[in-house]
């Protein structure tokens, strides 16, 4: 019973995030965007070329397509991809282009435990802010026949094992796009 009317509760909340959210969609001149500023564009993280067997498209045995991966995630998190992930040999040089080929793909978050309260810029609420280190890339198929769910199941586990000892451990999967 102690979480009854609890939403309730937190609607002063709520509605003060609302009405800062509405001041920030209607006076443009708050928003501290670089559009509305200038400025210049940080450093892009570094990514390279790879190569993937797609879990869907019938591309035949030897199918492989190419696709990008940063190189941060490549050397944290490459072990763990194993040969799900190309940058080398015949795979790689024999990889070709699919247009509107989206592959499936993991994000994923290892944190330190630590979080500090940290201000929105547009609701004005507090919100826990974890320290910690983000990836995200592509994978792809071990074999011709392997299936999708199967797959990042095992993306996922090999992750984990990967972080270690980390506090928090995250991942997801999103499934890959195919063109009809």
């Amino acid at each position: 019973m102690a979480r009854r009317f609890s939403q309730i509760k937190r609607g002063a909340e709520y509605d003060l995030g609302l009405t800062n959210y509405v001041d920030y969609i209607r006076n443009a001149a708050t928003r501290p965007t670089k559009r509305l500023q200038g400025g210049t564009r940080g450093a892009r993280r570094e990514s390279v070329a790879c190569a993937i067997r797609p879990f869907d498209a019938d591309l035949g045995t030897d199918g492989y397509l190419r696709s990008r991966i940063s190189q941060q995630t490549l050397t944290d998190l490459g072990a763990a991809l194993g040969t799900r992930v190309f940058t080398t040999g015949t795979q790689f040089t024999s990889a070709s282009k699919l247009s509107g080929f989206r592959p499936a793909r993991f994000s994923a978050f290892r944190g330190t435990g630590n979080a500090t309260y940290v201000q929105s810029k547009i609701t004005k609420l507090y919100y826990l802010k974890y320290d910690g280190d983000s990836f995200s890339g592509v994978f792809g198929a071990l074999s011709a026949t392997e299936e999708e769910s199967v797959g990042g199941a095992a993306v996922k586990a090999a992750i984990i094992t990967a972080f270690g000892a980390a506090d928090i451990k995250r991942v997801s999967i999103s499934p890959e796009k195919v063109p009809v």
